[in-house]
């Protein structure tokens, strides 16, 4: 190497960092810079050396806006050789430009007045359709929209593939099918509960079915005890039997209704038909036509519903 040419200066590229400040609200940080034709600019400036990449972004947010931010994320790097967007134009500047979150705790915005005189907050239409913002800003912003904006999904199933309306006719059928699959099923797990309580119902029903004319019988029975002499000591003593056979079918009684059984009622009521069987009529004075003379058989109703009607003598 010459002496010359060791006098000369060694130029390098310029590494610079640029910030796009996004809010809660999801509207960019942006503000007037003289130093950019005193156009709209997002905030940024060089790494210093031994100074980490995301420091030094930090950094400069920080003394350009008074702003703190967290979560960056690398949107794009592009150079500027010897662009006019510079006062001499010889500059090589390789510019990596960051999406930043504005920070939970971030105080209020103070301007410099050296890098920028006014800010504003914008939201990604505004930015894409102003005419004071550079393009590459411009780009920074739908890389955004086309990166973090969408969901997961549409980010990784974008692109639409050439078999896409089949498969999509096939997953809308596949889905139809589970949908009525399903709904199907619901109807049966519906129709079990209610058939289980019927069945429940049916096998009670049966076993009262059974149980009933025993009891009949056992009422008939116990009508049909002889007139008692409250004088005659042997009618006494039959008596405290005739008591204790009537607290049984107490009993009976109560266990009836434990079931929601009732008695249909029969003697001196009017005949009704939905309750009622008439096997007979007689004619009677004194009586309208209609009445309930006596009770052949007993009849139930078992939740309101008859499961026996009663087997009645009417009068004419």
């Amino acid at each position: 190497m010459t002496a010359e040419n060791a006098q000369e200066e060694v130029l390098w590229p310029k590494l610079v960092v640029g910030a796009l400040i996004l809010n809660k609200e999801g509207k960019f940080f942006l503000m007037r810079s003289p130093k950019w034709k005193n156009e709209l600019t997002i905030t940024g400036g060089h790494v210093e050396w031994n100074e980490k990449i995301e420091d030094a972004l930090k950094r400069e947010i920080l003394e350009e806006t008074g702003l703190t931010v967290e979560n960056p994320r690398l949107l794009e790097a592009f150079e500027f050789i010897k662009s006019a967007v510079y006062k001499d134009g010889q500059k090589h500047i390789v510019s990596l430009n960051y999406l930043v979150d504005l920070g939970e705790s971030s105080g209020e915005t103070k301007l410099d007045g050296r890098e920028g005189t006014e800010y504003f907050w914008l939201t990604p239409e505004e930015v894409l359709t102003s005419e004071e913002i550079d393009e590459s800003i411009k780009k920074d912003v739908s890389i955004y929209l086309e990166r973090y904006k969408k969901d997961s999904k549409h980010k990784w199933f974008g692109k639409k593939c050439a078999d896409c309306d089949k498969y999509k006719a096939e997953a809308d059928e596949f889905k139809s099918g589970w949908q009525r699959a399903l709904a199907d099923y619901k109807n049966l797990q519906n129709e079990i509960s209610a058939r289980r309580s019927e069945w429940v119902q049916m096998s009670e029903q049966q076993i009262l079915d059974e149980f009933i004319p025993v009891y009949e019988n056992f009422k008939t029975a116990f009508y049909h005890h002889p007139e008692l002499d409250e004088n005659d000591e042997k009618h006494k003593n039959f008596k405290n039997w005739i008591d204790g056979i009537g607290y049984i079918m107490k009993k009976f009684a109560d266990i009836f209704k434990q079931h929601n059984i009732e008695e249909i009622k029969t003697v001196g009521e009017k005949f009704d038909p939905n309750l009622h069987e008439a096997l007979g009529e007689e004619a009677v004075e004194d009586k309208e036509a209609g009445v309930i003379l006596r009770e052949v058989s007993g009849g139930f109703t078992m939740g309101g519903k008859v499961i026996k009607p009663a087997k009645v003598i009417v009068s004419k």
